[in-house]
């Protein structure tokens, strides 16, 4: 197995898993506590990768911009993913339909990155978009 599948197949047990913890804690906080409780969350990882040996020879400046920008797009959208639990979602349709987050990003990686889709994952997005109609129904 490719090491890009492992973990991405990694990240998918978490991901499941963090949709399940997010509604318990909105259930009892707001949707702003329960980022900042998020955030907090990231601290021992902070830890970790500050005392960690960075070995890349790219431009850090750059990667750190990209860094912050990555946390700041991910925290409005954490909250407002805390926001659609707490206005009585269900994490069993919250979840799915907020996973479809990477059509943005293909949109975005196609427009900017100037990626190309094959049939195949054109079929992939047809059908993503088709399953996001059905669950909004």
């Amino acid at each position: 197995m490719q090491k890009w599948l492992s973990y991405s197949l990694l990240s998918i047990l978490f991901f499941g898993a963090w949709g399940v913890v997010s509604k318990a804690a909105v259930d009892l906080v707001s949707p702003l506590h329960g980022q900042i409780l998020f955030s907090f969350g990231l601290i021992p990882l902070a830890i970790v990768a500050a005392m960690s040996k960075d070995t890349s020879t790219s431009n850090k400046l750059r990667g750190a911009l990209y860094g912050f920008l990555t946390g700041i797009f991910g925290s409005i959208g954490n909250i407002a993913f805390f926001e659609a639990l707490s206005r009585g979602g269900k994490a069993s349709t919250v979840v799915p339909v907020t996973a479809m987050y990477p059509v943005v990003t293909l949109i975005l990686a196609l427009l900017l990155l100037g990626e190309k889709l094959n049939w195949v994952q054109r079929c992939g997005v047809g059908l993503a978009l088709s399953a996001l109609v059905l669950f909004s129904i």
